[in-house]
């Protein structure tokens, strides 16, 4: 009897199990940015740098890598453009972007396009205004002393006559196209020599000219210089040669 039972019971529930369909979730891939704050100093005197501090959140599903341009514009002209570093963000992570420009020796006002290039897109923000004012006067504790130009970075090396903190290094002046980072160093000691690393991309790579700006974060100091990009020729190290071909001939058999 209990058999019998037991066959009605699956007789009744198969037609259910094999008509039941698989159900599947989905979850939509995202790609998404947001702006938490931005801060910019508005007012700035001649020859002081403008700061920009941009606060970014990936409120996406996906992960990818940013970086930020900011354009300075003297009315309709372009007059500067810089690149942050890339740094990579997963979804739910924030950063901060600082982003410099040089000093600026001149008065009046201008204008900052800052746009955000992350996994392909460009975010676009509003525009940011500025206005130069009054003068301020440089010291000149800091000099740059060498720059040696690699595949996909140059080397700068600054030596101070003072204690220093805060110092930002700009190139500026490289071919249109080309993505070229700024790079800022917490402090550097008196008569301490460092040496920076300042990454590029080149679109097509040629030798060109470029303008290296070193100053503190206050303006007070400042030095620039133009360079010759030329790719360090790779030496050949006698010593290590030598030491291969020893190595190769002890293991041979002899004669």
């Amino acid at each position: 009897m209990k058999i019998l039972i037991l066959f009605f019971i699956v007789v009744i529930v198969l037609p259910f199990l094999v008509n039941s369909q698989e159900v599947k979730i989905n979850i939509k891939e995202m790609l998404n940015l947001e702006i938490m704050s931005l801060t910019y100093n508005s007012e700035l005197k001649s020859g002081e740098p403008l700061k920009v501090v941009l606060k970014v959140f990936n409120s996406g599903s996906l992960g990818y890598r940013a970086r930020v341009r900011l354009d300075i514009l003297d009315g309709s002209d372009l007059y500067y453009t810089g690149w942050s570093k890339e740094v990579s963000l997963w979804p739910g992570d924030s950063e901060y972007f600082e982003i410099y420009s040089y000093p600026m020796n001149m008065s009046g006002n201008f204008t900052g396009k800052i746009r955000i290039y992350y996994a392909n897109e460009i975010k676009e923000l509003e525009l940011i205004k500025f206005k130069i004012l009054g003068d301020i006067i440089h010291k000149k504790n800091l000099q740059i002393t060498d720059l040696k130009t690699y595949e996909d970075r140059i080397d700068v090396s600054l030596i101070s006559n003072q204690d220093l903190k805060n110092v930002i290094i700009i190139p500026s002046e490289f071919p249109t196209g080309w993505i070229f980072e700024q790079s800022k160093i917490d402090s550097i000691n008196k008569n301490e020599e460092k040496k920076i690393q300042l990454k590029y991309e080149p679109t097509i790579w040629k030798p060109t000219e470029v303008m290296i700006h070193v100053f503190t974060e206050n303006g007070r100091e400042y030095t620039s210089k133009s360079f010759s990009m030329e790719k360090e020729k790779p030496t050949f190290n006698f010593i290590s040669y030598f030491i291969k071909i020893f190595r190769i001939f002890s293991i041979l058999p002899l004669i």
